[in-house]
């Protein structure tokens, strides 16, 4: 998206907030604008003032028609628009009671979502704590969390957009193809604000991020260098300071308990798939709040499921998004999940969906994925988080010296976990990782062992599946007591980006040989071993050859004997080996 196409939006949008005629007054309108050509041709758009109630929206037969215009109290109307499909005009006049207003119509660019693929290597991002690129935005008067404190972990710090595509030729270099930046819309709370997941406009960059126009220049610039945009959307929750939440169209987009108190959720989205659950056990999942910052919406609701389906659509057109990474994805309603996606695939054949998924069991898991347990997947996503593996590698990692030889205990961990792999149409597009912004550090949780984290690292990038290296792993960051160490700042915060090349480092070494290998495999099917000993045996085949992964899963220095070559490679304890095969 162009930067006047930006402008046009925002004179628009001052334009709009100061229409105030007697008795009437508009204060914005959502989304702020649409595209020329849009393959969608209908557009649901909300508009907040005051004095709506009593007019219904007009347009001209040439532009299109109204199919309906609903309202939600004195406040708001929500209009439901079919634009011509010959309509190449820069606006469309809307005409209410005694005004008429401009909706703009912009022109799409060339960009069509590329998905993702597990050819991709993907870097997760926090933004707040990977580079303050410009120092000018880390304070914005008016809202309600003002400045940067590095020393509170849980306040912001000041890492912003520009720190991003300072950052890019960095990540690049790891090898990376994608990038999956934690949500940057803006988040106007009194406190923690710089996580990211309590919404509070779905049209706009956070202004200590750099506000739209900083996300558009770095949507251009992963598009310059063939990288992929991973949007973190939440359609689960917004944030408390939500402006639709302050003044709510209607109390019942948000779950409330009857007498009006907050119903708060068990966490327990095994009940969804459970076939002896407990009703009150389902609703206490699917109704109950995730925290009490950030209320539950009731996506069953046809203006939440509006808003939240125009606003994502808009935000891909926007930035050029090619994949979705779904926050909290069991906890939002399955039939709108199903609606969402089938008109996304409908739209942008080629964009992925991935939904987080923090399951302690695999069937939970892979009900929330295409699987083979059911007929027909029902929510359309192409893949979900794989906490399971991520739980079987750490076990492998942290067993005991009585576990690292056992049946189904170390090196067993990760073997069974992928035997489970058969209940899934496609496993190798599930999203794999050691660590994320959720959970403590791999580092720090194997207390500085290196070793341990080099041997991770060469199993994940071997692994099927797309993985994920999480900012800093690459530079030995080992935050993990709590979300703010494990969030922590990348060296070299401020100023010019780092070239981190000149340090020497084995870790970023290792990620970047790793990282330059995997995208010479491309596209990789594996086979593994039945373990013996406490030896992990792992087989990568591509067009490009094949290659074994040896891992000595004991604290044991050890021989192993390629009972196959006739070989004998000596292993540290825990080290891992990739040998190219002939």
């Amino acid at each position: 998206m162009k930067k006047s196409a930006l402008i046009t939006v925002f004179l628009t949008t001052l334009l709009v907030a100061r229409f105030s005629v007697k008795g009437q007054t508009m204060q914005r309108m959502d989304p702020p604008n649409w595209w020329i050509d849009h393959p969608l041709d209908t557009v649901e758009i909300l508009l907040q003032g005051e004095g709506l109630l009593k007019w219904a929206a007009e347009v001209e037969k040439p532009v299109g028609k109204v199919l309906k215009t609903t309202h939600y109290g004195d406040h708001y109307s929500h209009v439901r628009l079919w634009i011509r499909p010959n309509y190449t005009k820069a606006a469309i006049p809307i005409k209410i009671g005694p005004h008429t207003f401009n909706f703009p119509l912009l022109k799409r660019n060339d960009h069509e979502p590329q998905g993702l693929s597990d050819s991709d290597l993907i870097y997760l991002i926090t933004p707040d704590r990977f580079h303050n690129g410009d120092t000018t935005n880390d304070d914005i008067p008016g809202m309600r969390e003002r400045g940067t404190n590095r020393e509170a972990p849980y306040a912001r710090h000041g890492g912003d957009l520009q720190g991003i595509q300072m950052g890019l030729d960095h990540i690049e270099r790891l090898g990376a193809t994608a990038l999956w930046i934690n949500p940057v819309l803006e988040n106007d709370m009194e406190r923690d604000s710089y996580h990211g997941y309590a919404i509070t406009d779905h049209y706009k960059i956070d202004p200590r991020y750099g506000g739209n126009e900083a996300m558009t220049q770095l949507a251009t610039a992963l598009q310059k260098r063939g990288m992929k945009h991973i949007m973190d959307i939440v359609y689960n929750h917004w944030g408390i300071e939500h402006y639709l939440h302050r003044q709510l169209p209607d109390s019942a987009m948000v779950h409330f308990n009857p007498d009006g108190t907050i119903p708060y959720s068990n966490f327990r989205f095994s009940a969804l798939a459970d076939p002896h659950a407990m009703a009150q056990d389902k609703q206490a999942f699917e109704y109950g709040w995730f925290a009490g910052a950030m209320p539950d919406l009731d996506q069953t609701h046809p203006l939440t499921a509006s808003y939240l389906n125009y606003s994502t659509l808009w935000y891909i057109e926007m930035f050029d998004v090619d994949a979705l990474r779904c926050d909290t994805y069991a906890f939002s309603d399955p039939l709108f999940l199903h609606r969402m996606n089938q008109r996304l695939k409908r739209l942008y054949p080629n964009i992925f969906i991935f939904g987080e998924t923090w399951s302690y069991n695999e069937a939970s898991q892979a009900y929330f994925a295409p699987n083979k347990m059911y007929e027909g997947h029902f929510s359309l996503n192409d893949a979900v988080t794989d906490f399971t593996l991520w739980r079987a590698i750490h076990k492998m990692y942290n067993a005991e010296k009585h576990e690292q030889f056992g049946w189904n205990t170390g090196a067993g961990e990760l073997y069974y976990r992928l035997v489970s792999d058969y209940l899934y149409e496609k496993p190798e597009d599930l999203i794999i990782f050691l660590d994320n912004h959720d959970d403590g550090r791999f580092l720090g949780q194997f207390s500085q062992d290196t070793t341990k984290l080099k041997s991770a690292l060469t199993l994940l990038y071997a692994m099927r599946g797309i993985p994920v290296l999480y900012y800093g792993t690459e530079l030995g960051l080992s935050g993990h007591q709590d979300h703010g160490a494990i969030r922590e700042d990348m060296p070299g915060f401020e100023g010019e980006f780092p070239d981190f090349d000149k340090l020497g480092e084995d870790l970023l070494d290792l990620c970047q040989e790793l990282g330059a290998s995997r995208k010479l495999r491309g596209k990789t099917s594996i086979m593994q071993a039945v373990p013996k000993d406490g030896w992990y045996v792992l087989w990568i085949t591509s067009e490009q050859g094949t290659w074994r992964l040896v891992i000595n899963a004991s604290d044991e220095q050890r021989t192993y004997t390629n009972e196959f070559e006739q070989e004998e490679n000596e292993f540290a304890p825990w080290e891992a080996q990739m040998i190219e095969l002939l």
